[in-house]
């Protein structure tokens, strides 16, 4: 599943040496602005002519992480149905795994395929390495 455009802009950057990069003196600033103002909130701004605009797009950046936290979380227990082609079947994968074996990172995953298609389920399990 792809992903929407994102909706934000770059505000800064803190590296290299564009016009756009502000140094932590400046930062250091702003951050005490935004908590010395935090209790009223950015309702003070909206009607601001240079605060709305940046306002708008925090506000776009909120909604884009909820939108991307809605997705992680619909999508971080990931079951495959009908793999097999009938409603009774399930495959699903637990977490990649990593251990050292003789030194040398092994990779694992475990694989459960699910068979709900008689009066009692089975469900088996194998541990995969990957190569």
């Amino acid at each position: 599943m792809a992903l929407t455009s994102k909706k934000h802009e770059s505000f800064y950057v803190t590296t290299g040496s564009g016009s756009d990069k502000v140094d932590s003196t400046k930062l250091t600033k702003m951050a005490a602005a935004w908590d010395s103002d935090k209790a009223e909130g950015c309702k003070n701004y909206i009607d601001d002519p240079v605060m709305s605009p940046l306002i708008y797009q925090l506000q776009q950046m909120q909604d884009e992480i909820d939108y991307l936290r809605t997705e992680v979380s619909a999508n971080k227990d990931k079951v495959i149905p009908n793999v097999t082609g009938t409603a009774n079947h399930a495959i699903s994968f637990g977490a990649l795994t990593t251990t050292l074996v003789k030194g040398k990172a092994v990779y694992s995953v475990v694989m459960t395929v699910t068979d709900s298609s008689g009066t009692k389920t089975v469900a088996k399990t194998i541990t995969l390495t990957l190569a």
